[in-house]
């Protein structure tokens, strides 16, 4: 109270003095020990009151008076202090910083009431001993609405560089309850740079939008991008990062579009054509043929590779039973080799009781064998153990190969594909003739293994080099 110095000191009673309505400090919070410490030992420090009527207003000494009223104090020692409004308000809030007892947005507030009082901000800053920056990023700061200073309860603890950046959207509530959602959290500078990006892409495009109809540059610029108009035909889009708004005009002349279109939600220019639709019906028509060829293609082989199956396992199931048991043991074991390296890590593995597809191929095996599925594995514990076990070892072990050869599996190179020809020789060796179209469909998937194991084989060596 240094600036405001009385030497009258008057007695007056508690119940005559009152808070000030303009106190910075909102919040005098709990008084109860510098009640029960005034009520030992009195009150040491004085009360700065101002007159108000008959009546006096606290100008320093707020949680005193309330501690005083707590402790039932019937009159206490006061400075009478003779200020303007503008003096009052000015020794309030000097006297709160000084004890730190403001927080941010509180000093805000005190020092625009002084400002609106007719303070100059060069005055306010010499009576605080503080930068006149320090009086305009606050007075910035005192700008926020209530309603965007409700949308959190902590509010009032925001930094000042935070509550700046806030006050900088006045006007637009939403934004600044979204910044001061993420105040005081790592995702704040984030959200104020994409605010700050979009403000930069906004005006990029008002820009461009605005050098686009100068009557001069001959742009035919339609409305809405003609998205589902068959006329146009999208040929490209400008976007801010594409650069500064006359580059874009330059660009967009050099390629010379039949018409732009302006879209602001995507903050882009987008370019069009006008549709050839003779073209498009000649483009069209060609892939409808290729999709048509490749659907021919597909069907006939997925025709084939049925029949295929349908014959081999037709073969197995009328021819198996003849062959000699040396010979089947044999062909176990051939099988059995073939399907070491599996598609499946626990296909030939996993136990008989496993009956299912993955497991054991049972619709193949029913057909190989002439046993329905649910049967089969009854029927598979009882012949393995018995001395024709060969046969059913077969049958087995072909179905589970049938089971994986897959249609594509005749014209693309890969583990499943790659055993189909070992399968066939031993089908042969057994006594199975191949049709002609089988023998065809061999050939070309031999020669097709070959080609990828010769460019597997030049790609090693051109990384050993």
């Amino acid at each position: 109270m240094s600036n405001y110095q009385s030497d009258q000191i008057k007695l007056i009673n508690t119940s005559l003095i009152d808070p000030h309505p303009d106190n910075p400090r909102k919040n005098i919070g709990d008084v109860t020990d510098l009640a029960a410490s005034i009520k030992t030992n009195g009150l040491l420090t004085p009360l700065s009151v101002v007159p108000n009527g008959e009546r006096y207003r606290v100008i320093a000494g707020h949680r005193r008076l309330a501690a005083c009223k707590q402790a039932g104090i019937g009159a206490v020692p006061c400075f009478v202090l003779n200020l303007d409004p503008l003096q009052q308000l000015g020794a309030m809030v000097t006297e709160n910083c000084q004890r730190e007892q403001l927080t941010v947005l509180e000093e805000a507030d005190a020092i625009q009431g002084m400002l609106d009082l007719g303070a100059t901000t060069a005055s306010v800053a010499h009576r605080l001993g503080r930068s006149a920056d320090y009086v305009r990023d606050r007075a910035k700061a005192a700008s926020i609405k209530t309603e965007v200073r409700a949308s959190r309860d902590d509010f009032g603890q925001i930094s000042i560089g935070q509550l700046v950046a806030i006050a900088r959207y006045d006007g637009q509530p939403d934004r600044q309850k979204k910044l001061a959602q993420a105040a005081g959290t790592s995702n704040f500078d984030y959200t104020l740079s994409r605010i700050e990006r979009d403000d930069r892409d906004r005006q990029w495009i008002e820009s461009v939008a605005a050098l686009l109809v100068e009557p001069d540059n001959g742009f035919n610029l339609i409305p809405d991008p003609p998205y589902s108009n068959p006329e146009w035909r999208y040929a490209g889009c400008m976007f801010p990062s594409t650069g500064i708004p006359e580059e874009i005009i330059e660009k967009i002349r050099e390629q010379n579009p039949a018409a732009v279109s302006i879209h602001t939600v995507s903050q882009q220019v987008y370019l069009w054509t006008r549709r050839d639709k003779t073209a498009d019906a000649e483009k069209e028509a060609r892939r409808a043929a290729e999709q048509a060829e490749r659907d021919a293609r597909r069907h006939a082989l997925e025709e084939y590779a049925a029949a295929s199956a349908d014959k081999r396992m037709a073969w197995l199931h009328a021819n198996l039973h003849g062959v000699k048991r040396a010979q089947l043991i044999e062909t176990t074991a051939r099988l059995g080799l073939l399907q070491i390296i599996d598609p499946d890590p626990q296909g030939y593995t996993l136990a008989l009781s496993t009956w299912n597809d993955a497991a054991c191929g049972a619709e193949q095996f029913a057909t190989i064998s002439g046993i329905e599925p649910e049967r089969a594995l009854a029927e598979l514990r009882y012949h393995l153990d018995e001395p024709d076990w060969a046969v059913w070892a077969v049958q087995i072990l072909a179905a589970r190969i049938e089971w994986f050869i897959d249609p594509t599996d005749w014209t693309t190179v890969h583990d499943t594909s790659r055993r189909i020809p070992g399968y066939y020789q031993i089908l042969q060796d057994l006594g199975y003739t191949p049709a002609d179209d089988e023998t065809s469909h061999l050939d070309q998937l031999i020669a097709a293994i070959t080609e990828a194991d010769s460019d597997e084989n030049e790609e090693d060596e051109e990384n050993n080099q």
